[in-house]
This record gives C-alpha cells, sequence and structure tokens, in this order.
C-alpha cells in the first residue's frame, strides 16, 4: 500500500503536543513536500526517542554530512514518549505501521518497545545501557542475525572506570548513592554495583520510573547522608543534568555521571561518551541501511574512547584537593 502523501511540519500547531509531532523534514505548519507533490516518496527514517528533540536533531544532521537532502533523498517521522515510558509501546507500534526503512530508536525504553512492536523493520539502536548479547536484543556482536543493530557500551568497564576514578578524588568514601532510571533495564545497575563493591564503597540505589520523580528521590537519598551521587545513564537521566547538577552545588555533594552536561552545569566529574558524536556515528549505520544492507549482517559498534571532564570550581567549593595524576587525565577542566 502506498504512504499517505509527506507533510512538512513547519511550526508547532496550537493543541499539539511535542511528542506527536509528526515531522518529515522541519518543525511548522502543514505543506505539502515537494517529493509528495510529484508523486515520489522518498525512504521514510521513523525516530523514536524517550525523551527530547536532539535525536532527530542529530539524525537529520548525519543524513545531510553523508549526502541526504531532506524532503528528496529521506524523510522523517519523530515520536518522543516526553519521558513518561508508559507510552513508548503505542509509539513504536504507530512509527513500525508506517512502513519505514529504518527505525532509529535512542535509549533503551525506546529500543524495547521498537523489538516488541517489529521483527520485520530494521532497527538501529543507540543504547548505552542496555548488554545486547544478555538481553536477546542480538545473537552475536559481530553478526546481530536479529532486526537490530548499532551503538552500545561495555557497561562494565565504563561503571569501573566511574568508581576508579571517583576513588582517587575521594580516598575515604563509603557511601554512595546511585541514581538509576528503571527502565534502562538492570545491566548498567549490576555492573556498578560490582564496580562500587570492588572499590569498597557501600551504596544505595535511588530508583527513578519517570521525570516527576527526580526532586523526591533526591531528597530521600539524603536522609542516608551519602558521600557522594553516581548518576547511571538514561536519556532521562541526561536531559536532567543540569537540575541534578544544581541539585549537588546545594548539598555539596560530589557526583559522578556519564554526561558532561553535569559536570558544565556544576557537577564534579563526568565521564563518558561524546552523546553527539555517538548519534552521528548511528546515522552512518542509517546510511547503510537505506543503501541496502540488513541490521542482521551489520556488527555492532562499541566505542571505547570517553570524555573525562572535572569541574575544578565545584572541587573547590567542596573543600577537595584532586590528585595532580586525576587532573592531569581529564580531557577537560572546567574552572
Amino acid at each position: 500500500m502506498a504512504r499517505p502523501a509527506v507533510h512538512r511540519i513547519v511550526r508547532h500547531p496550537a493543541g499539539w503536543r511535542r511528542r506527536d509531532w509528526l515531522s518529515w523534514a522541519a518543525l511548522g505548519l502543514l505543506v505539502p513536500a515537494a517529493a509528495g507533490a510529484q508523486g515520489h516518496h522518498p525512504p521514510l527514517v521513523a525516530v523514536l526517542v524517550y525523551t527530547g528533540l536532539h535525536a532527530l536533531d542529530y539524525m537529520r544532521q548525519g543524513l545531510r554530512e553523508l549526502g541526504f537532502v531532506e524532503g528528496h533523498t529521506v524523510d522523517f517521522a519523530f515520536r518522543s514518549a516526553d519521558g513518561h515510558p508508559r507510552e513508548l509501546p503505542g509509539l513504536a507500534r504507530h512509527l513500525a505501521s508506517l512502513k519505514p526503512a529504518v527505525l532509529f530508536c535512542a535509549g533503551p525504553a525506546a529500543v524495547d518497545a521498537a523489538v516488541h512492536a517489529t521483527s520485520s523493520v530494521q532497527i538501529v539502536a543507540l543504547d548505552l545501557e542496555t548488554d545486547p548479547l544478555r538481553s536477546g536484543l542480538v545473537r552475536s556482536l559481530e553478526r546481530p542475525r536479529t532486526n537490530v543493530t548499532g551503538l552500545f557500551l561495555d557497561q562494565p568497564a565504563l561503571a569501573g572506570k566511574w568508581f576508579e576514578l571517583l576513588r582517587l578524588a575521594l580516598p575515604k568514601a563509603q557511601r554512595v548513592e546511585l541514581l538509576w532510571d528503571a527502565s534502562t533495564g538492570p545491566w548498567q545497575l549490576a555492573a556498578a554495583k560490582a564496580a562500587a563493591q570492588k572499590l569498597q564503597f557501600d551504596v544505595d540505589t535511588l530508583v527513578v520510573r519517570d521525570e516527576g520523580e527526580f526532586a523526591q528521590k533526591l531528597a530521600d537519598g539524603m536522609s542516608r547522608k551519602p558521600e557522594a551521587l553516581v548518576l547511571l545513564s538514561s536519556p532521562l537521566v541526561r536531559a536532567r543534568s543540569k537540575d541534578i547538577a544544581e541539585f549537588c552545588v546545594r548539598q555539596r555533594l560530589p557526583g559522578m555521571s556519564p554526561f558532561v552536561d553535569f559536570t558544565q552545569a556544576g557537577g564534579l566529574m563526568s565521564y563518558g561518551p561524546d552523546v553527539r558524536d555517538f548519534y552521528l556515528r548511528a546515522a552512518a549505520f542509517v546510511d547503510k541501511i537505506l543503501k541496502g544492507a540488513r541490521a542482521e549482517d551489520l556488527p555492532l559498534l562499541m566505542p571505547s574512547q570517553f570524555q573525562q571532564v572535572i569541574n575544578l570550581r565545584a572541587a573547590e567549593q567542596l573543600g577537595l584537593a584532586l590528585p595532580p595524576a586525576l587532573l592531569a587525565s581529564a580531557m577537560q577542566v572546567v574552572r
């Protein structure tokens, strides 16, 4: 069956919610796309996210850099759950019903919703929290043999580095709170607990299930008088990086995050991926599928180069004398 005529959205019409936007090109007033007017439908890239708009922005940028012209050689459909994971299954089914050439998913909750919605649509995942083998998303890192491929991380190695850096900064600390988004699944949490135990940290877990729970959970965690807060990775946590950093500043609480946004907003340290770069790498997977490759044959990418950033001003406010070796290992020092 032919796909309905494609429209561009140039402005946010009254009464629409952001997560309901169907975006085939720029955001805005509904006007017929040139390709649709001519009866030619470019391949459709569907984008599903837990929260935010950056996934669509980066994917569009990445495909532009690879030579695609929006509205002529590629179109986009976009859905965001706006931080409400229960909405993802319905959004995934809707996007799958559009018969896209590829469905790009950012975050484990979006990936999980997509794989339950379709076994035929090619899925490119950007998932920084899931173990792709143990979760059953793929059968092999080199040849997935499912409809899923994309970018993942080595959770034990990354979590181990967080706690190594934290131990260097806080040699006598014991009590640490882990901030964990339950929608990310158990793999990252298990890796973080194992890494903490190895370096003799006692950990408790603050569990959040949607963005409305952050303030109360953080307040609850302070009742246990933690000596540090470790943010486990999730799209929702990344979106709240500034708020969490400001909380840490008010509470005089050292924090470690995977995301540089946290450190730039006043948090003590971050160690993790350059998220923008990962999205652009994901665009290369989409490009290959649009040119005929199958997800089942595309090896997963598990990058191992990460950004280490230290906020020296935060360290001084906390009264921490960071060792020279720790400062020397940082890619960036915020002063």
